[in-house]
């Protein structure tokens, strides 16, 4: 009967101890877990390295890459917006001159980034620059204005809190490059030519798929028509619920009161308890 008893008592005492080392390996695997946002981030690098194996056309004289030189400012977006899964993703086509080319984010208009956001960071130098085009980082002074239009709208639609939009919604762009000819002339995505063009497409599209598939959102929100014509052709995304936003370019045909009529479109779509936090 002793023996039964002190068998049973050791079996208990090494059961604890599995236990506590179960415990104890939990705790050590969730300490160095990679934080959500840096998962995103990885396959933003990997589409990098994909774009930077390819050869650009005689036209392309320059191209930049913020994801890469507005690291620093681009991973603080991530890290303060992006902590998990969200229910929205706004899919812009690629960074404007004067708003991600100069801040690493979105439609990152400087006032929006700097005073509103309160991102700060080191942004560095593209590899090869265009003299018209000079990359200042959060000291430039042009605002972008697709996201001087596109910013203040989401604050207004959030009850006036950005972090209240990012509690269910987050904001990319599709390409992360800019593109100049040898003037500095802008080209977009949609004005590349021939087998370049589709390349660029595919690799971007793929990674949309692998971060749509990370966030697991519900909602897709096409900023523009280029993105939603790529979103079609994605077998993967099809279960989601696709929307086209008219671009907020002022350069865009038929766009004079942007902020007035994409309010009401956000209205008919129902994407204001989404846009709340409210869901």
């Amino acid at each position: 009967m002793l023996k039964r008893k002190l068998q049973k008592q050791a079996k208990t005492k090494e059961n604890k101890t599995l236990k506590n080392d179960a415990a104890d390996e939990s705790k050590t695997s969730s300490l160095f877990a990679k934080p959500f946002w840096q998962k995103f981030y990885e396959i933003e690098l990997e589409l990098n390295e994909k774009l930077s194996k390819m050869t650009k056309p005689p036209a392309i004289q320059y191209i930049y890459n913020p994801v890469e030189y507005a690291k620093e400012v681009h991973c603080e977006y991530l890290k303060k917006y992006l902590n998990g899964c969200k229910k929205v993703l706004f899919v812009g086509m690629n960074p404007g001159a004067n708003g991600m080319g100069q801040t690493g984010v979105p439609f990152g208009n400087i006032t929006t980034v700097k005073y509103i956001m309160q991102l700060s960071g080191l942004v560095e130098q593209p590899n090869g620059t265009h003299p018209k085009r000079p990359v200042n980082g959060l000291q430039h002074t042009t605002e972008e204005p697709s996201g001087k239009r596109l910013w203040p709208l989401l604050e207004k639609l959030a009850d006036g809190s950005l972090d209240t939009f990012f509690k269910q919604c987050f904001v990319y762009n599709f390409c992360p490059l800019i593109y100049f000819d040898k003037h500095g002339k802008n080209i977009t995505p949609n004005e590349l030519k021939g087998d370049y063009k589709q390349e660029i497409l595919h690799v971007c599209l793929e990674t949309l798929e692998s971060l749509v598939q990370l966030i697991n959102c519900e909602i897709i929100v096409a900023v523009g028509d280029y993105v939603f014509q790529c979103l079609k052709k994605s077998e993967n995304c099809q279960n989601k619920r696709i929307m086209k936003l008219p671009h907020p370019s002022p350069r865009a045909v038929g766009n004079q009161n942007w902020p007035e009529k994409a309010e009401i479109w956000f209205h008919n779509e129902q994407l204001l308890p989404y846009i709340r936090g409210e869901l």
